[in-house]
């Protein structure tokens, strides 16, 4: 199968568009304008989804399978994406491979752990509407087998994004979904009809829609057209980065020609100033940390960056956090106790020569590179342990248990891109992901104030808040074309 990208384009998309121009020759004149009801006839009805990404087309296919459960084949579902192609964020997740979810054997309240923002929030949404398991077989269904890695991390087992990608738009497809390209979607007004109005870039009208779906990730002119609607939003920061140490990484310092050393259980800890408190808050997440040419990264960094979002930014992502690098071992007082009795098991033994600190496989918790970095910092690299002072195995021991890291800035993590903020979740009506402020009119995904940790959770937020919303503005649309029955008759 030739590709999408290539001049001709011979897959199931550009057959798709023949056959959509054949059926729907006037469709752009259709969209411009919006139908009214003769003295009989209840016409046409229409959803917009705006953003063509891994919510929005999510979304959209709910939309379209809801009516066709009902039998109601006079809706439209129609997707309008800025781009020139659908789920391009799915495409290079994962380094390509698209991690599609994360372990749906856990409980749910363990994958919502997985939320610095919009866990509660999720819970019911998650428990009564599209579990994780749901989402499971929704791909499943459709063709895609899925494998589970060790670290909870759910992929498809051809390591292939495109396999996602192909699943949502045969979906799209099958369900007779709309999607039309570079329409760039510069306002969307509701006016006292209830239909909203919207406006694309370099168009003469407005679109007209029935119900609206802002599916547009953290994208700016998604935020703006929220507040538009008369939304708040929550100020979009980053999240999900590693941090930079330039001090650390520089020619001397302890992280010096490290790059690409990992330690597989450390604990990673940033104290935050709390207002009225003399005490400081500390945020502190676990597990493997990356040492890398700009810094370090790794989950435990990563995760902190996440549940640390806000406060990283505030000041400015130049800051210290503590890393224990052998957390399992005990405080500083355990490490230096362990540390000193080698004066008498081993005493003729050189102090650099390797970590003495074991995990429960007999291996060292600290690499040897790292391990001989904390030694040359102690000061004691030539020393045999018979001979190293009390003082400089206390110094090594904080080393190892307190390690005192600057942080000089924030990098960037490659395989997702995600932020936190976006529209308050108290504006929300989360059984439906309809707005409160504004009747038809759904949110889903990275626009909302809801964002994961890396392993999959992010998609996991698109494919559920996505599927709610789809499945709310598929009931609306039909009820409100109930209600104009009612009347009529």
């Amino acid at each position: 199968m030739m590709k999408p990208h290539q001049a001709v384009d011979l897959s199931w998309r550009g057959s798709f568009l023949v056959a959509l121009l054949i059926r729907m020759p006037s469709l752009s004149m259709q969209l411009s304008t919006c139908t009214t009801n003769s003295a009989n006839t209840i016409t046409n009805k229409r959803i917009g989804v705006i953003g063509g990404g891994a919510s929005g087309m999510f979304a959209a296919v709910a939309a379209a399978d809801n009516l066709r459960r009902k039998n109601i084949d006079n809706v439209e579902v129609v997707v309008l994406e800025s781009g020139r192609k659908t789920l391009t964020k799915v495409a290079i997740s994962g380094g390509g491979r698209c991690n599609v979810l994360h372990d749906v054997s856990k409980p749910v309240v363990d994958i919502l752990g997985g939320y610095p923002r919009g866990s509660k929030e999720l819970r019911g949404l998650m428990t009564k509407r599209f579990s994780p398991q749901d989402a499971e077989e929704w791909f499943t269904s459709r063709g895609v087998q899925l494998k589970t890695e060790p670290d909870g991390r759910m992929f498809p087992i051809t390591d292939d994004s495109h396999t996602i990608i192909d699943a949502i738009e045969n979906a799209a497809y099958q369900s007779g979904v709309g999607v039309h390209m570079l329409q760039r979607v510069d306002s969307v007004q509701q006016l006292e009809d209830g239909k909203f109005y919207v406006q694309v870039k370099g168009e003469d009208g407005p679109k007209c829609f029935d119900a609206i779906i802002l599916a547009t990730g953290s994208a700016k002119i998604g935020m703006k057209l929220a507040e538009g609607l008369g939304h708040t939003i929550v100020k979009p920061v980053p999240s999900l980065f590693t941090f930079n140490t330039k001090h650390q990484i520089q020619e001397g310092g302890v992280f010096h020609g490290l790059a690409g050393l990992s330690v597989q259980s450390a604990r990673i800890t940033f104290k935050v100033s709390s207002p009225g408190k003399k005490k400081k808050k500390a945020i502190v997440q676990e597990g493997p940390l990356l040492i890398t040419h700009h810094g370090i990264s790794g989950p435990a960094t990563l995760r902190l960056s996440a549940f640390a979002a806000r406060e990283l930014y505030d000041v400015k992502y130049h800051c210290s956090v503590m890393v224990h690098w052998a957390p399992e071992v005990g405080n500083v007082d355990d490490i230096e106790a362990a540390l000193w009795s080698m004066r008498n098991s081993s005493p003729k033994r050189m102090v650099s020569s390797s970590c003495p600190l074991l995990s429960e496989d007999g291996s060292s918790v600290i690499p040897r590179r790292l391990w001989s970095s904390f030694v040359v910092k102690s000061g004691i690299e030539k020393e045999k342990w018979c001979e190293a002072p009390k003082k400089k195995v206390r110094a090594l021991a904080r080393c190892v248990g307190e390690f005192e890291v600057d942080v000089t800035g924030k990098g960037v993590f490659k395989e997702e891109f995600v932020t936190a903020g976006g529209i308050s979740l108290k504006e929300m009506d989360m059984k439906r992901m309809e707005s409160k402020k504004s009747s038809g009119l759904f949110c889903c995904g990275e626009l909302l104030n809801v964002d994961g940790i890396t392993g999959g959770y992010n998609f996991l937020n698109c494919w559920s808040t996505g599927y709610v919303s789809g499945n709310g503005a598929a009931d609306y649309v039909t009820s409100s074309s109930k209600s104009e029955e009612a009347v009529l008759e």
